[in-house]
């Protein structure tokens, strides 16, 4: 469109945070390759020059997208971290994300893992964003766990590596099943028997 003085612009009203959250909830639903430029003007109330001048290509939107998703929607995994005790941060991690997965006013399901999972070359750049993403996270519960063990909370014959990577596809599964259907009883039922196998 184009503003008083005759230059192309942004829309008047323009905020870039609704817009951003429009187009977050918009990919977290259909994924980077099922959100089309068509679907993002309509849902961020944008015009598709609009777009590219504050964000960019679609694929430097996606990273907008996720670095908003981040900062704002998946702190819950950071603050069951955050607990004092290994026992502590091992039950958040489970009632957070159930508590996540089952919350209002978004998918039922982690953005990190329906983002973009399988994707075409033309989508490999927001696959392996999603990727390093989730590396990220496996990293973050690694040392965690870690500072656990040093700590004489976890015990000695538990592999740290073994542990995490079971903790993560547990989490990643309730993420699954959440996007299956499953409710927020069933989610939870699921968790309790996670943590009794694990031994809490």
């Amino acid at each position: 469109m184009r503003t008083g003085k005759g230059k192309t612009g942004r829309p008047i009203g323009f905020d870039r945070d609704v817009a951003l959250e429009a187009a977050m909830l918009l990919f977290w639903k259909r994924g980077f390759e099922g959100t089309s430029m068509a679907d993002l003007t309509q849902a961020m109330n944008l015009s598709p020059s609009s777009i590219y001048a504050a964000f960019g290509d679609k694929q430097s939107l996606f990273s907008h997208v996720v670095k908003r998703y981040i900062e704002t929607r998946a702190q819950y995994a950071a603050e069951a971290l955050a607990e004092p005790t290994f026992s502590k941060v091992v039950r958040a991690l489970f009632d957070n994300t159930v508590t996540f997965l089952t919350g209002t006013g978004h998918p039922p399901t982690c953005m990190t893992l329906a983002g973009a999972v399988g994707c075409s070359t033309e989508g490999a750049e927001a696959r392996d964003l999603m990727t390093e993403i989730r590396n990220q996270n496996d990293a973050a519960m690694k040392e965690r766990f870690l500072a656990a063990r040093r700590a004489g909370e976890m015990p000695k014959n538990i592999n740290v590596d073994d542990f995490t990577r079971f903790i993560s596809a547990t989490l990643a599964g309730l993420s699954i099943q959440a996007a299956n259907g499953a409710t927020k009883t069933e989610l939870k039922r699921t968790s309790q028997t996670a943590l009794k196998m694990l031994g809490f």
